[in-house]
């Protein structure tokens, strides 16, 4: 009988050490609507590939934490102000690598400029898109960092990719800066046929993370890590 209690004593001990530990510290989580990474569904609620970690991460923590949807570059801002903020899905560039801690990675990315078929507009490379009159795009977003930090300033600024994919139908801009993965999802959100888009340049690919504030306690950013290194 002594025996077995102590062998349920152990595996509660090893247990304990294995569960990552709740962080005390108050966390807020936002996300913006970036499908297929994260956006609301038809029932209003947070979804998406991201979502679905970010919810087994919390859940893995034993915290319930509301996720707050907002516009990416208010969320952008918003993260690098406020300790204990959490931003998903965020590219993770040599540009903003001292910006943040990083909880990750939870995916990849990988961004294009597409043209709307039959436009007439034709650019096959980096430099020829930079000489087109108008191209859509969220600020701040790591696409658009990427044509930035090259020169480009012919940006329209949108607060949604879906809204940046309404303008390109629409003939207000010539390229859209999209996301090769959300395609499908961000087409059917803006109303669009797929079918109607055509890829023109590759621009940019990266991991994506969750962004804490860079002021965030070490130990909050750590047991999420844990939390995610465990689940995966």
């Amino acid at each position: 009988m002594n025996k077995l209690l102590a062998l349920l004593l152990l595996g509660a001990v090893i247990f304990a050490a294995c569960t990552p530990a709740a962080p005390a510290e108050k966390v807020r989580v936002l996300m913006e609507d970036y499908p297929p990474y994260n956006y609301v569904d038809a029932q209003g609620k947070p979804a998406g590939t991201s979502t679905e970690v970010v919810n087994a991460v919390m859940g893995k923590l034993g915290v319930n934490i509301p996720i707050e949807v907002m516009p990416w570059t208010q969320a952008y801002a918003l993260t690098q102000q406020e300790p204990g903020v959490a931003l998903y899905s965020v590219a993770r560039t040599p540009e903003r690598e001292h910006l943040f801690m990083w909880v990750g990675p939870i995916g990849v990315y990988e961004s294009w400029l597409y043209a709307k078929k039959g436009s007439g507009v034709r650019v096959n490379t980096l430099d020829e898109a930079k000489a087109v009159k108008a191209i859509a795009a969220v600020k701040d977003e790591a696409g658009q960092q990427a044509l930035a930090s090259q020169g480009f300033i012919n940006f329209v600024y949108t607060d949604s990719t879906a809204e940046g994919l309404k303008k390109l139908m629409s003939g207000e801009v010539d390229l859209w800066l999209g996301t090769r993965e959300g395609i499908a999802t961000v087409a059917k959100e803006a109303g669009v046929n797929p079918d109607d888009l055509e890829p023109a340049v590759f621009v940019h690919r990266s991991d994506i993370y969750i962004a804490f504030n860079k002021n965030t306690a070490y130990a909050t950013v750590n047991a999420w890590q844990k939390a995610l290194d465990s689940l995966k």
